[in-house]
């Protein structure tokens, strides 16, 4: 454990790794909440809700190691580039980060140092130590932004570098699930936000998929269970695990 990242232990050494940039909405107390109070500290602007369950089931399932986030997305959006405007964000739909605005440059270099390039360097390690893994990156949208219209999509695949896989993805996921909307790209593009994907991943040239979940099926444990459930069903016969 570390604040950076938290690591979930391989049991097994099936050659899967699973991540989640966004799986914790903890505020470090040095940073007094960045200056916001109730539910701004809980909703989707501060975490990707229900991720880390998801993730943990699907480790269990595969055996496999992974790797969360150990701070909000506030303090340091690990999953956008060093150089990009969000990455230390003073608005997020619509909600004032107060504790965000006006930060010095030491200061946006103190976040670097302390929560973005552990956690980068860790992946990169965890992934180095594979060989030839299929990654999992795993992601959650709120079904309702209070800026934007509604979501319809249930399930989106971000993808830029491995089309085979989020094709067979979606077959399998018509297959096993039809009730599932799962569509390619939606609600975000990977050419837009995909950058742990693009630093770590596709240069390696691993299989992978980028997992988009609603947040209205996995904010309770419950549920975040069962849709995890769901998945590993659908994508083990991707991954091929006996071969």
């Amino acid at each position: 454990m570390s604040q950076a990242f938290h690591m979930i232990k391989a049991v097994s050494d099936a050659p899967v790794f699973i991540f989640g940039d966004h799986a914790s909405r903890h505020i470090p107390n040095a940073y007094d909440n960045l200056g916001l109070t109730g539910d701004d500290l809980i909703r989707h602007i501060a975490w990707d809700i229900g991720t880390e369950t998801v993730i943990r089931h699907l480790c269990e399932h595969f055996g496999c190691g992974g790797q969360l986030a150990g701070v909000s997305r506030l303090v340091i959006d690990l999953n956008r580039d060093p150089e990009a405007k969000g990455l230390i964000p003073a608005e997020s739909d619509g909600t004032h980060i107060p504790g965000n605005a006006d930060l010095s440059e030491a200061q946006r270099q103190d976040r670097m140092a302390r929560f973005y390039t552990p956690y980068h360097a860790a992946l990169g390690q965890n992934l180095g130590r594979l060989k030839t893994p299929f990654v999992l990156s795993i992601h959650s949208f709120t079904p309702k932004p209070d800026t934007g219209e509604a979501r319809p999509t249930d399930i989106g695949l971000l993808v830029r570098h491995d089309a085979a896989s989020a094709k067979q993805f979606k077959e399998m996921c018509q297959e096993i699930s039809p009730s599932f909307q799962v569509d390619i790209n939606l609600p975000y593009s990977a050419y837009d936000l995909n950058y742990t994907v693009d630093e770590h991943v596709a240069p390696r040239g691993l299989r992978h998929l980028a997992i988009e979940i609603r947040q209205d099926h996995i904010d309770t444990d419950e549920k975040a269970r069962a849709i995890a459930s769901v998945l590993a069903n659908v994508i083990e016969p991707i991954i091929n695990l006996k071969t």
